[in-house]
């Protein structure tokens, strides 16, 4: 059978707009399902956005309502021996003694250590900041490297000015012809066991005395608020 060239013009004219009209449902399907895709994932990506906004801004608000730690002040803060009034000396001795009697001489400086020790300017001067620098070393929330700090520059250091300091003062049996400050054999206690140190060998007698003589050689408090209000 023949067909006429027209007819099949017109037949594959038919046909092609058939095919055309079934790629254009086609490729609209693919685009309307890469729309969705897209869609859902930007969805998925903001949802992802606001929950991480969302925690910092509680992180945020938290850290608002805690109260702010006041800032170190650090170990410059040490205090001058030399502008204290009485009570403030009183209290600095305290201070000292007790850190120097609990944490100092028992934990790190008993083998370089003499009684006599608050008798000389340069020791008291140096255990004071060493002291402040300690605190600060081991104050709430202060990083390792402070205490790692004191422990490898700050307290070497001191127990060298100890050793210079304390190395013409000691016991008799120190081989000593003339010391500067003789240390008092203390008296031994029979009935107690026998101990390396004492507390005779932290401090002497005469602390107390020396430490009141210092202390009454100083302005009194009133007398200084009102000449340092005047």
């Amino acid at each position: 059978m023949q067909l006429d060239p027209m007819e099949m013009l017109l037949r594959l004219t038919g046909d092609l707009s058939n095919v055309n009209g079934r790629v254009k449902t086609l490729e609209e399907q693919q685009v309307a399902a890469a729309l969705a895709a897209f869609e859902e994932k930007m969805a998925t990506s903001v949802g992802g956005l606001e929950e991480q906004l969302a925690a910092v801004v509680a992180v945020i608000q938290q850290m608002q309502a805690e109260p702010e730690e006041e800032p170190s002040d650090g170990p410059g803060t040490a205090p001058n021996w030399n502008d204290v009034n009485q009570d403030q000396a009183r209290e600095l001795w305290d201070w000292l003694t007790s850190w120097c009697q609990n944490v100092l001489w028992p934990t790190y400086a008993q083998s370089v250590w003499k009684p006599c020790w608050y008798r000389h300017q340069q020791v008291r001067i140096q255990l004071t900041w060493l002291c402040a620098y300690w605190h600060w070393a081991y104050e709430q929330h202060a990083p390792p490297t402070r205490a790692a700090e004191w422990h490898v520059r700050w307290w070497p250091h001191v127990e060298q000015v100890l050793k210079k300091e304390l190395k013409e003062c000691g016991y008799p049996s120190d081989n000593l012809p003339k010391p500067r400050h003789p240390v008092p054999v203390p008296v031994a206690d029979s009935a107690a066991p026998p101990a390396p140190f004492s507390i005779d060998d932290f401090v002497d007698h005469r602390f107390f005395e020396r430490v009141e003589k210092d202390i009454a050689r100083r302005p009194e408090a009133e007398k200084k608020d009102e000449a340092a209000a005047e």
